[in-house]
């Protein structure tokens, strides 16, 4: 089974429209859907959807014959906050973070956030865009339902402000005394939203750590080794997901 992509609003009733180009291709020309197909699609807020394809012209449009929640949305919502990363490798960041299921990712510039923190692909709205279609694509492959929001790049400062407003808010610091990975601390059953925040090549500074702390963020150790940033963010967030999961 491969899922194809329509945004809510382009749902009405029983019948889906499909106006994306790169959609509109992959349905026609990869995949050689016609009139009578079966198709199968999501909406990236947790609905999956069984139709028939009913016209490829002047839009592609799908005959809604069943929708249901996807099994993944009574789980907690996980937002991840990495810090900019040099040339392409936040990209990789982006699509694992969505195949392990992630509800937001908040792109994030701290004090040693490298080359002032502009990444190879261009100016910021084309970096944003193709982070998202990076997630669209990674939620697709790993048959998910629900699509993470992607925000405009942040400020340390502002996203340890909305620290408040999660059950539990996690910081990865080397430097922590417990070398073990310590995802679990703070976490229970209770926990529905949790923030987990990965630094810089360099790591986060000493005042970055007393301001997450001050705002009641707790640092928390990914084990041993000393983990590039990008490896830091997807093995993180492996061991986040599984810390959550367990009963």
């Amino acid at each position: 089974m491969e899922y194809s992509y329509v945004p809510p609003e382009r749902i009405t009733g029983n019948t889906a429209f499909v106006a994306d180009k790169d959609e509109q291709h992959h349905l026609a020309r990869a995949l050689r859907k016609k009139p009578g197909d079966a198709v199968h699609f999501v909406d990236g807020e947790g609905w999956i959807y069984d139709g028939v394809l009913v016209s490829l012209k002047p839009e592609i449009e799908i005959e809604i014959r069943d929708r249901r929640r996807d099994r993944e949305t009574d789980s907690p919502e996980v937002t991840l906050a990495p810090s900019l990363l040099k040339g392409t490798r936040l990209d990789t960041v982006v699509e694992k973070a969505t195949e392990l299921g992630v509800s937001a990712i908040l792109p994030m510039r701290s004090a040693r956030t490298v080359a002032g923190g502009r990444p190879a692909g261009g100016p910021a709205g084309q970096r944003l865009d193709r982070w998202r279609r990076i997630a669209l694509s990674a939620m697709k492959q790993s048959l998910r339902a629900r699509l993470p929001r992607i925000e405009p790049v942040m400020s340390l400062e502002d996203v340890v402000g909305t620290a408040a407003s999660y059950d539990v808010a996690l910081i990865a610091w080397e430097e922590e005394g417990e070398r073990r990975p310590g995802l679990a601390t703070g976490l229970d059953a209770k926990a529905r939203r949790v923030l987990l925040m990965i630094g810089p090549e360099g790591g986060f500074a000493g005042e970055e750590i007393a301001m997450a702390r001050e705002a009641g963020m707790v640092t928390v150790s990914l084990g041993r080794s000393r983990l590039r940033s990008d490896t830091a963010a997807i093995a993180g967030l492996a061991l986040l997901m599984a810390a959550l999961d367990a009963p």
